[in-house]
């Protein structure tokens, strides 16, 4: 074994007194530092894969939606445009409504597809079921468990819809400019609920139920209809009018791709078949959310780097001192012939030992908390009597942590790195020391 090894081995692990009590406690000082980068890194890609999961499931890769006006008239050929590139299509209403229970009234978001269209297996609807069926006939309505809760509704409730077109015409302006009731009576449609959904994420459980697409064409006076006997009949009395069933004009058509991360190839292609239509991919639809997690993620690596910052000037304090004990064997050593490159190998070696073994342990401290995470949440939960992970505010129902092997390998490097030239100040103050001013030194 090289000399300057062995002697910063032996350094390392002396005889029980007051440097190798700091030695352990700058281990136990890399090792937490890592273990809070470790936990922190995995919770926040986490939080980014969930995210991008969940925005994928929960829109889809793509929407095509007009330039100009409120709706595509013709969605058939944009829907046959993206088939010829190997696309998924579908077109779709979204919306806001106003739900009524009782005298409860909720505004949420609708988005109305069609049951029977080739392309709603993408949309994952059907998947995330959590209470009675996939249905979506006339008048009939599929909420989130969390709208049901707000509603006080079940499988087989009834709940009025208002729709803000039909509500908007119950005012009018007249020649002065001023808004006066219209002539007539609205009544809101009846919906049965025939499914409760949940997606696991939080803000779109609370805002957004489905509906039929002729549904929501009826509701925002979309379709065509060939009579209608008053201002007051109803959707079922409509349905049975409409001259084109199955079809219509629609607001957004969703697109599905076989890889929703490589979306450029497949825009510019889509774009220069569909020139009077807006193509825009999930990433461009929520560019700003993505950004602030990309960049949230390199800020928490800087700040906490700074932990293990000061476990290495921990190090720097034992080495100090290390240096100030063996002041006479570092004389004899070169006396002897060791040079001062040998001499400063011996105390960077120690810093490394304590920076690798540090981070370590810290790494499997640190997939310990990822991989029981939420038993710690709970524990705390008991503990402090407060919601830790409130799924309002967090947005997804469990906390997400995905630890990348790339990460890991970061923090080692950084670790590892900082603990070792945590020792250059003691290597430089004992390759300095004169080897007789060293001897005779008390």
């Amino acid at each position: 074994m090289r000399a300057d090894l062995f002697l910063a081995w032996k350094y390392f692990k002396p005889k029980r007194n007051a440097v190798s009590v700091i030695t352990l406690i700058s281990i136990v000082g890399v090792a937490l530092g890592v273990a809070v980068l470790v936990v922190v890194l995995a919770v926040m890609t986490g939080f980014s894969d969930k995210m991008k999961e969940k925005l994928i499931d929960t829109t889809s890769h793509a929407q095509i939606t007009p330039s100009f006006g409120t709706s595509i008239e013709n969605p058939k050929q944009a829907i046959e445009a993206v088939e010829k590139l190997g696309g998924s299509a579908m077109p779709t209403i979204m919306g806001p409504i106003l739900l009524q229970r009782g005298n409860n009234f909720l505004p949420k978001q609708m988005i109305a597809i069609d049951p029977n269209d080739k392309a709603v297996s993408k949309f994952n609807v059907k998947e995330s079921i959590k209470a009675g069926k996939f249905s979506l006939e006339m008048n009939e309505i599929i909420i989130s468990y969390v709208i049901a809760k707000e509603l006080g509704v079940d499988i087989g409730d009834k709940i009025l819809v208002h729709s803000p077109v039909k509500l908007s015409k119950m005012v009018k302006t007249n020649e002065a400019g001023e808004y006066e009731a219209a002539q007539g009576a609205y009544l809101p449609e009846e919906f049965t609920v025939t499914g409760i959904y949940s997606f696991d994420k939080y803000d779109f459980d609370k805002n957004v139920l489905f509906i039929g697409l002729d549904d929501a064409r009826l509701l925002y006076d979309m379709m065509q209809i060939e009579e209608l006997s008053d201002d007051t009949e109803s959707i079922a009395d409509a349905a049975s009018k409409v001259s084109n069933p199955g079809e219509g004009p629609a607001t957004h058509i969703l697109v599905w791709t076989k890889d929703p991360y490589d979306m450029n190839d497949f825009k510019a292609k889509l774009s220069a078949q569909l020139p009077t239509l807006n193509v825009a991919t999930w990433q461009e639809m929520n560019g700003r959310l993505l950004g602030v997690l990309a960049v949230e993620k390199n800020m928490q690596l800087f700040l906490l780097v700074f932990i293990v910052l000061v476990a290495a000037f921990s190090i720097t304090n034992t080495l100090i001192t290390t240096v100030i004990q063996k002041t006479r064997e570092i004389g004899l050593l070169k006396a002897v012939g060791a040079s001062s490159s040998t001499v400063m190998r011996i105390f960077l070696f120690q810093g490394f030992f304590v920076g690798t073994i540090g981070t370590t342990f810290g790494l499997i401290l640190g997939w310990l908390f990822v991989k029981f995470r939420m038993n710690v949440l709970e524990f705390l939960r008991v503990v402090t009597g407060q919601e830790i992970f409130p799924k309002e505010v967090y947005v997804f129902n469990e906390l997400p942590a995905h630890i990348v092997p790339m990460d890991l390998v970061t923090i080692s490097a950084i670790a590892i790195i900082l603990c070792t030239l945590g020792g250059l100040i003691p290597a430089l103050r004992a390759a300095r020391l004169d080897p007789a001013g060293a001897l005779r030194s008390e």
